[in-house]
């Protein structure tokens, strides 16, 4: 975003951006220059940005001697959703998650450009893990002085993903929350005035228009996303039907309760010999392949079939569906290229048996 801040002391013209990595930078727009770069949100890869704007790496993360923990995650402490700028509090609005990800590198590992090139090292089952595992991402609404490089307030959030955000100029600033619920908070310092629960996951900013004299706030209800399907550090949200929302002052209009059924997992009755090991190799190939869509462990976050459900005569046709393109018309690619019949079979055995224990552990709580 662009605005004019006063820096020092000097009204200057600047380019601002959240990025991924965790630092608030700010440009020169005309020269690109550096002006500033100050951590928003807890790191450990770097520890600042030099006077070129390059990162100054801790050497200690970037070691691999078994696998490490990356803060910010892949998720980035601000991905894409909407912050805004406004001049007259002179803050910014701005979701922030603090997560992390566990990074350990494939031996001899080559790229491939047909497929995702991370390196990352899915079948890694080491200490770091288990640690990595214990660490729970948590997500905050911040407002940020970017001409002090400060943290003016904060909110805590329920669950760690969360919406863009919108700025008037009559104080309020609006975000929508993974669990619903689209808020309005008195732009200098917090304060919640006003909710609305919308009955499903918010990410997208909410925005303003005028008809005829009359202002309205407008949202996009709707919880999706990769971070999503992979459900571990923003999966956390309501899934139901979008909706496209619209507010005005003494509206009156209400919503359907709307209550999502899951239905618990079914034993399969499909049968497929698989051993410890084989179902573990096909744990990894599902990881690297599969989760991205179909959710970590084979748990769906609600979007996209969720694999645990998958019925004796789609599992007759699986290799068919996987490699053969059979459900290419409902967004379900070949995977041809990337996995062999031996390797699908791999794959199936996983999910049977993430549903068999799915399965077992919801009779058990019955």
């Amino acid at each position: 975003m662009l605005a004019t801040l006063t820096i020092d002391g000097q009204r200057r013209r600047v380019l601002m951006q959240a990025n991924k990595n965790g630092f608030f930078y700010e440009l020169d727009p005309a020269t690109g220059k550096l002006v500033s770069a100050r951590p928003y949100a807890e790191i450990n890869w770097a520890t600042g940005i030099d006077s070129n704007g390059r990162p100054m790496e801790n050497a200690a993360t970037r070691q691999l001697k078994d696998a490490t923990i990356v803060k910010p995650s892949s998720a980035g402490a601000h991905n894409w959703h909407p912050l805004s700028f406004n001049p007259v509090t002179g803050l910014v609005y701005m979701g922030v998650l603090d997560a992390t990800s566990i990074q350990a590198v494939t031996s001899g590992w080559k790229i491939n450009l047909h497929d995702q090139t991370t390196g990352l090292d899915r079948g890694y089952v080491g200490p770091v893990r288990k640690q990595w595992l214990t660490l729970k991402p948590s997500g905050r609404l911040v407002a940020w002085d970017p001409a002090a490089q400060r943290e003016a307030w904060h909110v805590e959030l329920p669950d760690p993903g969360s919406g863009g955000t919108l700025s008037t100029a009559g104080n309020l600033v609006f975000q929508g929350r993974a669990d619903g619920k689209l808020r309005a908070y008195r732009a200098t310092d917090g304060k919640l005035l006003w909710e609305f629960d919308a009955g499903i996951g918010i990410m997208a900013p909410p925005m303003t228009y005028q008809v005829d004299g009359t202002q309205y706030i407008a949202v996009l209800a709707g919880w999706g996303g990769p971070e999503v399907l992979g459900n571990r550090a923003t999966g956390k949200g309501k899934v139901a039907p979008g909706k496209l929302l619209s507010f005005s002052l003494g509206g009156s209009a209400t919503l359907p309760p709307y209550e999502r059924v899951v239905q618990p997992v079914p034993m399969p009755t499909f049968q497929l010999t698989a051993s410890r090991p084989e179902i573990e190799k096909g744990r990894v190939l599902y990881a690297t392949f599969c989760a991205r869509c179909h959710g970590a462990e084979v748990v769906s976050g609600g979007l996209v079939f969720d694999l645990r459900y998958t019925p004796a005569g789609t599992h007759e046709k699986f290799e068919e569906i996987v490699r053969g393109g059979a459900a290419r018309e409902f967004g379900m690619p070949s995977f041809s290229e990337d996995l062999t019949p031996a390797q699908v079979r791999l794959v199936q055995a996983y999910v049977l048996d993430r549903a068999r224990e799915s399965a077992r552990t919801e009779a058990a709580s019955r």
